[in-house]
């Protein structure tokens, strides 16, 4: 296999690998968006929820309150019914009575009929709330069931990546180096790029060639290393220097 070739083998792995790691950056990125997001959302509802059984709190004390009002205006209105009764031998003398506390009466009806449709609307509202806490509930257990199922797909394809990552590290001893040290400023990468250029070098020519961005002692401290590890072969007995 010529050295174009390798180069070109090399450059594409290097792109893909580029490519794989800025995909794998982007998907966690996008699923901690959306899992943010799908939180923010799931306390929103928390919230709702919390002020719609305050507000049925409140609700229900105007209800007893305005029931302590009936049954005062009720007992007021039999009060009345009693004068009303009293005077009746009195008709005459009292007629303006009458007809005052008559009116009176009037009142307090239209008042009981305006407090027992104050009632209505209540109960109808409360209905209605609790109709809107029970869709709540519904929303909140599906959103649950909704984001455990993301967390579990989410991990599975995160575990998938994983394992596509260690067969391409297995399969490849060059590309596992790449995967484990290219984010760091190593000279291993700049040596082993001029070797597969070179194809068959010595060290001085790869001083030469490297002169400027590695210095001789780096170079020839790192050429054992990279030899132990399988990304090139260095014969020291005739100073050759081959990739592998």
């Amino acid at each position: 296999m010529d050295t174009d070739t390798l180069r070109e083998k090399f450059i594409r792995s290097e792109e893909a690998l580029s490519r794989l790691a800025d995909d794998t950056k982007q998907l966690v990125f996008t699923r901690v968006q959306d899992l943010r997001g799908s939180k923010d959302y799931l306390e929103t509802l928390i919230k709702e929820k919390e002020a719609v059984d305050t507000q049925i709190t409140e609700h229900e004390a105007k209800i007893s309150s305005l029931q302590d009002e009936i049954n005062n205006q009720a007992n007021l209105k039999d009060d009345l019914v009693r004068k009303q009764a009293s005077t009746a031998q009195e008709l005459e003398a009292k007629k303006v009575r009458v007809e005052e506390l008559q009116i009176e009466k009037t009142k307090k009806d239209e008042d009981l009929q305006t407090i027992n449709t104050k009632i209505t609307n209540i109960k109808s509202e409360i209905s209605q709330k609790r109709e809107k806490i029970a869709t709540l509930t519904k929303t909140n257990k599906d959103l649950e069931m909704k984001l455990k199922t993301e967390i579990d797909t989410k991990e599975a394809e995160n575990n998938e990546l994983k394992n596509e990552l260690e067969t391409l590290k297995s399969d490849n001893a060059v590309i596992s180096f790449l995967l484990e040290e290219s984010a760091e400023d190593i000279p291993e990468v700049d040596i082993l790029a001029a070797v597969m250029n070179l194809e068959r070098t010595t060290k001085e020519q790869l001083k030469e060639t490297l002169e400027g961005q590695i210095s001789p002692v780096i170079i020839t401290r790192t050429l054992g290393r990279m030899a132990e590890k399988n990304l090139l072969n260095y014969d020291e007995s005739n100073d050759i220097i081959s990739f592998r």
